[in-house]
C-alpha cells in the first residue's frame, strides 16, 4: 500500500462516505439509454475503479461549511479543488464536491475530508435527464408543472443536497413573429427547477425537480432555454413555445357617460372559455388596509360584479387567480393582473360671492402687507449702504490727515553743498542788479 494511504489514515479522521457518481449528463428520454450501474462499499473512505471505466463523475456530501475532499491517486499523489490537472473537472458546494474524472487510473482510490457517515459509491458508465415535455401553447401568467429527473440505469437518482449542485436555468426571447405583441421583447429569466419541497415540488430531496416558471409576459411566439450545468457539466435544452392572451379579463365597468364606475367590476370570457368551469378567487384592499375576498363563478361571457366596498376615496388594488376549463377539456389555472385604481374625492361645493369677496379682500391684504415690507427692507438696505460708504470715506480722510502731520513733525536737518553740486547756470549775469543786490 502507498505510503500516502497510511498517512492520511491517520491524520484524518476515518468516515464513510456517500458519494454518487453521475457521467456528463445528456438531455434526452430513458429508453433507448444503455447504462451500466456499480454500487461499492466503502471502508475507510476508500473506492476502486476498474480498467473497464473510461470517465467517472462523483459527488461527495461532506459537512456543513467543511473543506473540500482530497483526492488520493492509487499511486499515493493528491488532488485539490484548487490544484488538479486539465482532465478533472471540479465543482465545490457548501456541503458536497462535484467531480468528474477523465480516463481514471484503476485501481484504489481515497477520499480524505470530512465526509458524510456509512453510504456507498456508485459509478455508472451514463445518466440521463429526464424532463416533461414543455407545453405547445400557455396563457399569460398561467402556472405550470414540468418535473425532471436523473435517471441512472432506468432508476431515479435520489441524493440528499444533490440539488445545491445544479444550477437549473429557464428563458425566453421573442420569436419576432410579425405582430405579435412580443415583437422584440426578451430575454427573461422566467425560473427554473428545484427539488426543495417548496412551492410545486412535492417533496424535497426525492430526486425529482418541479419547475417554477413564471409565463406573465406579453402574449406571442417565444424561443426557449433550459439550461443545467455547473463547473462540472453544461447541457440545455431548446424549442418554442407560444404564449397566449389571458382568457380572463377584468375591469372597472365605465358609466353611459364614458366615465369609470369604480363600484363595478366587469368580467369577460374568451370563447373558448366554459362559463360553468370558471372559477375566480380575488382579493380587493381598500386605501384603509382592509382585504375582502371576492368568489366568483360567472355564468355569461360577460358578467359584471358589484363592489359595495368601494365607498370611499383612496387606492384600491384587485388581485387572484382563475381556474378553469375550455371547451376542448384543457384545464388551466392563471393569476389575474392586479388591477389599481383610484377614487377621487367629490369635487367642493362653489363659493358663494360673499366668501369670494372675503378670499379677494384678504389676498388685497396680503398684497399690500408684502409691498409695505419690501419698501421698509429696501430702504433700510440703502441706509446702511450710506452708513458704509460713509466710514470708508472716513476712515480713509483720518489715515491721511494723521500721515500729513507725521510728515509735518519730522525735523529737516540742513544740507552742505558741495562746489561740484552748484548750478551756475541758474543764476543770469546780464539781469540788472537789483535794489536789494
Amino acid at each position: 500500500m502507498p505510503s500516502g494511504f497510511a498517512t492520511d489514515r491517520f491524520v484524518w479522521r476515518p468516515l464513510r462516505a456517500l458519494c454518487a457518481v453521475a457521467l456528463w449528463l445528456s438531455v434526452a428520454l430513458p429508453a433507448s439509454a444503455d447504462l451500466t450501474l456499480q454500487t461499492t462499499e466503502l471502508l475507510d473512505n476508500r473506492f476502486r475503479i476498474d480498467h473497464a471505466v473510461e470517465s467517472v463523475t462523483i459527488l461527495v456530501q461532506r459537512r456543513d461549511g467543511s473543506a473540500p475532499v482530497v483526492v488520493v491517486k492509487p499511486d499515493g499523489s493528491k488532488w485539490y479543488a484548487h490544484r488538479h490537472p486539465d482532465s478533472v473537472s471540479w465543482n465545490v458546494a457548501n456541503n458536497s464536491d462535484l467531480i468528474r474524472i477523465a480516463h481514471p487510473t484503476p485501481g484504489p482510490w481515497q477520499l480524505v475530508g470530512e465526509v458524510v457517515d456509512g453510504s456507498e459509491l456508485r459509478m455508472m458508465t451514463d445518466v440521463v435527464l429526464r424532463h416533461d415535455p414543455l407545453p405547445e401553447r400557455v396563457y399569460r401568467g398561467e402556472r405550470v408543472k414540468l418535473t425532471a429527473e436523473l435517471l441512472g440505469d432506468d432508476e431515479r437518482i435520489v441524493m440528499r443536497d444533490f440539488e445545491k449542485q445544479l444550477d437549473w436555468r429557464m428563458h425566453i426571447s421573442s420569436a419576432n413573429r410579425p405582430g405579435d405583441e412580443s415583437f422584440g421583447a426578451g430575454p427573461f429569466m422566467i425560473g427554473a427547477y428545484r427539488d426543495t419541497g417548496k412551492g410545486l415540488d412535492e417533496t424535497p430531496h426525492d430526486g425529482i425537480f418541479t419547475s417554477d416558471l413564471n409565463f406573465n409576459y406579453p402574449a406571442g411566439l417565444y424561443r426557449y432555454k433550459m439550461e443545467v450545468s455547473n463547473e462540472v457539466f453544461h447541457r440545455e435544452l431548446t424549442g418554442e413555445i407560444e404564449i397566449l392572451p389571458q382568457p380572463v379579463r377584468i375591469a372597472l365597468s365605465e358609466l353611459p357617460d364614458g366615465k369609470t364606475n369604480h363600484s363595478e367590476l366587469a368580467i369577460t370570457l374568451e370563447p373558448e372559455v366554459s362559463p360553468a368551469d370558471l372559477h375566480l378567487d380575488m382579493t380587493i384592499e381598500t386605501p384603509d388596509q382592509n382585504r375582502y375576498q371576492l368568489v366568483v363563478t360567472p355564468t355569461e361571457p360577460v358578467q359584471t360584479l358589484t363592489l359595495p366596498m368601494v365607498s370611499g376615496f383612496g387606492n384600491y388594488r384587485i388581485a387572484g387567480q382563475a381556474a378553469g376549463t375550455r371547451f376542448d377539456g384543457v384545464e388551466f389555472f392563471i393569476a389575474l393582473p392586479e388591477l389599481a385604481f383610484y377614487v377621487a374625492p367629490p369635487p367642493p361645493p362653489p363659493l358663494s360671492q360673499e366668501e369670494l369677496a372675503a378670499i379677494a379682500l384678504r389676498e388685497a391684504q396680503e398684497r399690500e402687507a408684502s409691498a409695505r415690507t419690501r419698501v421698509i427692507w429696501t430702504v433700510a438696505a440703502i441706509n446702511v449702504l450710506l452708513l458704509v460708504i460713509g466710514g470708508a470715506i472716513l476712515i480713509i480722510w483720518r489715515k491721511r490727515q494723521r500721515l500729513y502731520q507725521e510728515l509735518m513733525a519730522m525735523p529737516m536737518e540742513p544740507k552742505e553743498l558741495t562746489p561740484d553740486e552748484v548750478d551756475l547756470n541758474q543764476f543770469n549775469l546780464d539781469e540788472p542788479a537789483g535794489p536789494g543786490r
